[in-house]
């Protein structure tokens, strides 16, 4: 932590310092004053002081007194100055992750409508990608949102798959209406599926939920600006009023703020791209008409009926989909190589560039554009227009998903980067900046670092399974062939397919005796892989609580229940008064959530995805928090 000498003032905070200062009675209380604003600095990952982090101080110590400040009311101060600066960091979203959560006060439904816009506004007119993946459509809000911007922003491109479910307009669904706008910067396609079975009694096709081939179980969106990666959207939350007022839903928000935030927006859209692109996974309006039309005449005639009359509808396809490169953004932040390179490029000076990173090794991140002009005089003439590709990370890297060059670039020598990789790549994630020791990173290299590495790692899982395949697969873009670390049955950690399933096994292979686990699950099968993990953590000892729904979990509580009446750490409830929809798990200071639930049809058939976010405290803090609201309101299984 630098000294108060160490600090850079702002000059708009000078004043307001000095005032601050001035209610000093002794050299002691003077200390304790300058020991609060350097905390109030480095609310945001820098040593600079600027007017609103001081105000807060000076605020907390208004209202401590008005008058002279005694050591005791100088205490009260600087009690409500730390929790003005915590909620200062906490409202700055540093890192681009944001939880919300359906049932307390705030609409999920309207929050997402408002980041969807945000990402308008960033775009200011540059080409933006909006990919969609989803399972139900009937929020007439959301609805009304895409269609209003794509009216208003022909640089915005919406495509969404959707489940087969959505193709037709009944039930409120969305987008049929949509597509019929006919706004070419509207594309939908359908999953392509044929849920039917032969109804003896109608003496024709009938839907059947057990008949699918696979569902488009997702629920989210991904965003890219000008081809950069700019945020990802998902949770257990389905686009509906119904969702938002009576389900207990989750929303996770993920900006493109620093390696692990970044890597998980290009991990979906990779895999958006993926399933956009393959004719056996997704089909055009017309062509998933087609489809549905031949399949169903097909079963008509096994069973001798004649078939339907219809007339194939016209080739309606849309052309294939690449995420689009990134070729100009940076992060003024970053410590990748492109970062220096573009900003170069962009100020048109490689003398101009390196002051400015030398601006940001002395005093830390730069807040925004205001910031880093007037840090840095020589940019005051920038434009907006000139600045609109330069970003404001969190000026962090993640040792678990950072490249050699930025570990490089970031003070770790190049041995110890080279080391740092080949232990993650071995045995999977360090669980703390601390763990650095282990690859031979001295105490006082972390600590020197410490302000500018982090553990925290995002991480996308998915499953797939195109129609007509004999088996699921673990998705349908680039990352779906990939191998992850993770803990098998026997806590060995070793390469496995990244699947939605070893994304939840893999927490709960790794806890230990008395570790705590929280799950809430919509739906869950005593057979499911998951499941089997949870139950076998309970065994070592693993203190487990789990809310079910009310629906579709009896012998999975059951399950529960026979292993607590043998003595082992395990509570259930069920949740019986609202739908309760969500799908994570909270172990120790690491959460997993998405669209799967714990059942075979998740693990093989439909198309999900589940994220992993380890050693974030703030957001195991917050599902650890909704755990506990539903646990509370929910009755003993």
């Amino acid at each position: 932590m630098p000294t108060f000498a160490q600090l850079k003032i702002s000059s708009a905070a000078r004043p307001i310092v000095d005032r601050v200062l001035a209610r000093a009675t002794n050299d002691v209380d003077r200390k304790r004053i300058e020991g609060a604003l350097v905390n109030a600095a480095g609310a945001d990952l820098n040593k600079v002081l600027s007017a609103n982090e001081v105000q807060a101080v000076a605020d907390a110590f208004i209202a401590a007194a008005t008058g002279a400040l005694t050591p005791d009311l100088l205490g009260v101060g600087i009690e409500g100055a730390h929790v003005a600066i915590t909620s200062m960091s906490d409202l700055g979203n540093l890192d681009g992750v944001s939880n919300v959560f359906t049932l307390q006060g705030k609409s999920v439904e309207a929050r997402m409508v408002k980041e969807l816009q945000d990402s308008v506004v960033r775009a200011n007119g540059r080409p933006m990608d909006v990919n969609m993946l989803i399972f139900e459509f009937q929020s007439d809000v959301m609805q009304q949102a895409i269609t209003d911007i794509a009216r208003q922003n022909p640089n915005v491109t919406f495509r969404v798959i959707a489940d087969s479910g959505q193709a037709t307009a009944s039930g409120g669904n969305a987008l049929p209406e949509l597509a019929k706008l006919g706004l070419p910067n509207i594309q939908v396609k359908f999953k392509k599926d044929f849920p039917y079975v032969w109804s003896s009694t109608l003496e024709r096709p009938a839907y059947n939920h057990g008949a699918t081939q696979g569902l488009n179980h997702h629920k989210g969106f991904v965003t890219f600006i000008d081809g950069k990666p700019d945020s990802l959207l998902t949770g257990s939350f389905n686009w509906s009023a119904t969702a938002d007022t009576k389900n207990y839903e989750d929303l996770t928000i993920f900006q493109n703020k620093d390696s692990s935030s970044r890597r998980a927006v290009e991990q979906f859209g990779g895999e958006f791209a993926g399933y956009w692109n393959n004719p056996e996974a997704a089909l055009s309006p017309n062509a998933f008409q087609n489809y549905k039309g031949t399949k169903w005449n097909e079963m008509m005639r096994a069973h001798n009926k004649p078939a339907t009359s219809v007339t194939n509808r016209p080739d309606d396809a849309f052309v294939a989909y690449t995420v689009p490169s990134d070729t100009r953004s940076l992060d003024v932040n970053g410590f990748r190589v492109q970062d220096e390179t573009r900003l170069a490029t962009l100020l048109g000076s490689k003398t101009l560039a390196r002051s400015v990173i030398q601006e940001r090794t002395k005093y830390g991140r730069f807040t925004d554009a205001a910031d880093l002009k007037e840090r840095v005089p020589q940019l005051a003439s920038l434009t907006d227009t000139q600045l609109q590709d330069i970003g404001f990370g969190s000026g962090q890297v993640s040792i678990n998903t950072a490249s050699l060059e930025e570990l490089d670039k970031v003070g770790l020598t190049k041995t110890q980067a080279t080391a740092l990789v080949a232990f993650r790549e071995k045995n999977g994630d360090f669980e703390s900046i601390d763990e650095l020791i282990k690859v031979g990173v001295p105490k006082a290299t972390i600590t020197r670092l410490r302000h500018s590495l982090t553990a925290v790692d995002v991480e996308a899982f998915f499953n797939s399974r195109p129609a007509g395949s004999p088996a699921g697969g673990t998705g349908y873009g680039p990352d779906g062939i990939r191998q992850a670390l993770v803990a098998g049955a026997d806590g060995v950690v070793s390469p496995t397919r990244a699947s939605v399933t070893v994304a939840a096994t893999d927490l709960f292979n790794r806890a230990k005796a008395g570790d705590p686990i929280s799950v809430a699950m919509y739906g869950a099968s005593p057979t499911a892989p998951e499941f089997v993990s949870l139950l076998a953590a309970a065994r070592r000892g693993a203190v487990v609580r789990v809310v079910l729904e009310n629906n579709y979990t009896a012998p999975a509580a059951a399950a529960l229940k026979a292993l607590a009446a043998q003595g082992y750490p395990v509570e259930v409830r069920i949740q019986k008064a609202k739908t309760m929809h969500e799908k994570f798990g909270v172990v120790g200071n690491d959460v997993f959530f998405g669209s799967a639930n714990f059942s075979e049809s998740s693990s093989t058939k439909h198309s999900e995805n589940r994220i992993t976010v380890k050693n974030h405290q703030e957001t195991a803090s917050m599902f650890q928090n909704r755990f506990d609201e539903i646990w509370g309101k929910s009755v003993p299984g």
